[in-house]
């Protein structure tokens, strides 16, 4: 199998622990890394310890090479837009970490830039190849819970940040960076990239600097279907559980390595029929309803350790990237996919404007 050449922006949590944690697993067979860009010296010598590549501590240093395939954006949030923007202008190929912009209109001019340049361009958005994901929409699209009414999406723990990411200035904040990947997984369950309506709210908990660290939203769709989806910061007892799915034959828990849902069939479980007057017992007494369901359970149990299920989802997303490139294979995430998304970060910013008190040093 050919090898395509990548390059890395940035050698910090993203693009050292998911993008070059790939690049350097069994099973990478299709990218070599020969550059990395980093400001930090000392990153710099890591990511030559780890590929023995080229290392840069500004990007534009790229544009005097003609053997890359790919850049991968790893940089700070608020680089993202315009780094990729100057990045596919001199003809590269880009693989854009999200959050990828602040507006829509980013957004549309990234994708109409790819187009004037002929380039790839996607986002990195790999969770909807999450085991626990795909298992949880077979058991939806199965029918066994019913009609669905609510899915409500959390990702809460509790924690005090106190980095980049806790900033404005650098487009920071959990429904950016934490809820972000959340968000486009209910896209997909909602079927549709419209806007729905929105209820939200955004706060500060813990964290120490001026983005939310506390995010809710209700968001309901036009096909009726509707969502809640919670990023706290504030929550010591959190059980991880990712997702819970109520529908009205039955429920569904999802966490990283399991689903339980407990449904019932309609031929053990007729319907009621309607009393207009007081319920009692055979012998007279007074009687609340009883429903007499039939209870059936069920538990999935999958995966292993939830770092190595991490790097799979990694290396599914790049093997579909590279069919795309060199296969003309479909490209799984979309950029006008994800300016639907960032409507959405933005409607709910609208809707909780926060003040910005820190500002980029000079």
């Amino acid at each position: 199998m050919k090898k395509l050449n990548a390059a890395i922006i940035g050698y910090g949590r993203s693009g050292y622990s998911i993008h070059a944690r790939f690049m350097k697993s069994k099973a990478n067979d299709i990218f070599n890394v020969v550059a990395v860009v980093e400001y930090d010296p000392a990153r710099q010598e890591a990511a030559k310890a780890d590929f023995g590549c080229d290392t840069y501590s500004d990007y534009r240093e790229l544009f005097n090479r003609n053997d890359i395939d790919l850049v991968v954006n790893a940089s700070y949030s608020n680089e993202h837009y315009p780094v990729s923007k100057d990045l596919m202008e001199h003809g590269f190929n880009v693989l854009c970490e999200k959050p990828l912009a602040k507006t829509p209109e980013q957004v549309q001019d990234l994708i109409d830039t790819a187009k004037k340049n002929n380039v790839v361009f996607t986002i990195f958005h790999q969770y909807r190849y999450n085991e626990y994901y795909n298992k949880m929409v077979e058991v939806i699209n199965s029918g066994i819970l019913g009609k669905i009414r609510l899915i409500r999406a959390k990702q809460n723990s509790f924690s005090r940040r106190y980095d980049w990411q806790t900033l404005l200035y650098r487009e920071g904040g959990s429904m950016r960076n934490n809820a972000a990947h959340t968000i486009e997984q209910v896209m997909d369950l909602a079927g549709s990239d419209e806007l729905p309506k929105i209820y939200s709210k955004l706060e500060i908990w813990n964290a120490v600097g001026d983005a939310e660290d506390y995010m809710f939203a209700v968001m309901e769709y036009s096909n009726g279907k509707r969502f809640e989806v919670e990023f706290s910061a504030g929550d010591a007892y959190a059980a991880g559980r990712l997702f819970e799915v109520f529908g009205d034959h039955g429920t569904m828990h999802v966490y990283n390595k399991k689903i339980t849902y407990k449904y019932y069939l309609d031929e053990e479980c007729p319907k009621p029929v309607l009393d207009h007057k007081s319920l009692h017992h055979p012998n007279g007494d007074p009687a609340y309803p009883s429903n007499n369901i039939v209870w059936h359970e069920e538990v999935l149990e999958f995966g292993g350790d939830v770092m190595n299920e991490f790097s799979g989802i990694s290396s599914k997303y790049y093997h579909d990237l590279y069919n795309h490139m060199v296969n003309g294979g479909e490209l799984f995430i979309k950029p006008e996919h994800i300016k639907a998304q960032i409507a959405i970060f933005r409607e709910i910013e609208k809707q909780n404007p926060l003040e910005q008190k820190y500002f980029k040093p000079e």
